[in-house]
């Protein structure tokens, strides 16, 4: 298992606006994803999908422009909006690039570029350290933030038990024997 630099191995589609948008799906249209859609998964616009950034069901989304950059979600089908960015990877399972890049949000959110809109810093993203297990070991470990995921979340017992051993070990330092 090797660290890698995670623009070593992924690809950044950086959303495009449509020349034309439509307020009701007609044949032809897409929806258009944008930050309310990937955070409720329910598309109000939609375009044709002429010169713009197509994602499929399930890819990894980042909110690239905007108060909220660094938010990362998983798409409906659909065009990629002009503020988010579809991130791929053919060494990481989406799976994986997903939970870690969500673990990154408030990096990624606090350290922007741009005075008036806050822009995600793409050398801050790229240039983030990854671990690259095999694709058979990256789903093992993300096996249960995916079950997780699917059963609604943690329950707030397993959110509380775990945050409270989280600050007994940042209490004690851990010492070699």
């Amino acid at each position: 298992m090797k660290l890698v630099e995670l623009g070593e191995v992924i690809q950044i589609y950086k959303g495009r606006k449509p020349l034309n948008l439509s307020d009701s799906p007609d044949i032809g249209l897409l929806p258009y994803i944008d930050i309310d859609t990937l955070k409720t998964g329910t598309a109000s616009q939609f375009a044709r999908p002429d010169k713009c950034v197509l994602a499929n069901q399930g890819d990894v989304l980042i909110v690239w422009d905007g108060a909220s950059c660094g938010l990362v979600g998983r798409s409906p089908a659909g065009l990629v909006g002009s503020t988010l960015a579809r991130i791929w990877s053919q060494e990481l399972t989406t799976d994986y690039l997903f939970y870690y890049l969500k673990d990154k949000f408030l990096l990624l959110n606090t350290r922007t570029k741009g005075s008036t809109i806050p822009h995600l810093d793409k050398q801050i993203l790229l240039g983030q350290k990854i671990l690259l297990p095999s694709l058979n070991e990256q789903q093992k470990i993300v096996a249960p933030l995916v079950l997780l995921d699917a059963e609604g979340g943690a329950s707030s017992d397993f959110k509380n038990s775990a945050d409270f051993t989280k600050k007994q070990f940042s209490r004690k330092p851990l010492k070699a024997n």
